[in-house]
């Protein structure tokens, strides 16, 4: 092959490459399981179909997915949480999508249907380690948590830790969708886990301070363990990853993340 027919072929590669063949025609997301499982295959099919870009999903939860996203292998993250100051600093923009609920899941066996968060942060940071010392039956709590690095478990910390730790005798999850089957081996067991996750058997949602995990009670304000949804991006998005951002905040994709969440008004 000559000279000038191969320069020929690879100025054509790379005008495809920066005209919006390899470079733009797909999206890179990874981050938040919730997000990965139930909102963005949904509106990532959306997307491709308005616009005829991919949008590639990958694992992780919302720690890896920042970090991902901060060395450029991704173009979105998806985070369980609000980001942080030195996050922002660094900057990380986040787009809010809204709320997971989070449920308490117990054991259907398992006769409580209630707890405070009083009570809840003392069987999650193991002060309290035997059912009956909450109203139930004389067995010992097992306490089931997400993964580090998780949203999920982040959102316990803040919201019912608190200045506490969590307990030394934790089983901790492989992935944060798991916890509610460790549940159901487990008629002692207890987790808190996102509410879209919820789908093994013989388990059960109870209510928090006398308040059930739904939509309409958060909506009013009266369910207290919600967690923000968040798209983070380096940077104000651009081109594609604007548009894309866009879909989300639209009433399209309002719709699609209603299904499994709550959205912001």
């Amino acid at each position: 092959m000559g000279l000038l027919r191969q320069f020929v072929i690879l100025t054509a590669i790379l005008l495809f490459m920066v005209g919006g063949g390899w470079a733009e025609g797909v999206l890179r997301y990874a981050g938040a399981t919730t997000l990965q499982r139930f909102f963005m295959p949904e509106v990532g099919r959306i997307f491709t179909n308005d616009t005829a870009i991919k949008l590639n999903i990958e694992g992780g939860n919302t720690g890896p997915g920042i970090k991902a996203l901060l060395n450029g292998d991704v173009d979105m993250a998806g985070a369980g949480r609000l980001l942080t100051d030195a996050e922002k600093q660094q900057g990380l923009v986040e787009h809010f999508l809204g709320w997971d609920v989070l449920a308490i899941v117990v054991h259907e066996d398992n006769p409580l249907e209630d707890l405070t968060r009083k009570q809840l942060q003392g069987i999650f940071s193991g002060e309290l380690t035997n059912w009956q010392q909450v109203g139930g039956a004389d067995n010992p709590i097992v306490v089931v948590t997400s993964p580090k690095g998780s949203g999920m478990r982040n959102a316990l910390k803040k919201m019912i830790l608190r200045e506490k730790d969590y307990l030394n005798r934790e089983i901790v999850s492989a992935i944060v969708a798991a916890s509610d089957q460790q549940v159901s081996m487990f008629s002692v067991g207890i987790t808190a886990l996102s509410r879209s996750m919820l789908d093994a058997g013989h388990v059960k949602a109870i209510k928090v301070d006398g308040v059930a995990a739904t939509a309409e009670n958060v909506a009013a304000g009266k369910y207290p363990l919600i967690k923000p949804l968040t798209l983070v991006t380096n940077g104000e998005p651009q081109g594609n990853l604007a548009r894309f951002i866009d879909l989300v905040k639209s009433p399209k994709g309002k719709g699609a993340l209603k299904r499994s969440f709550v959205p912001a008004e």
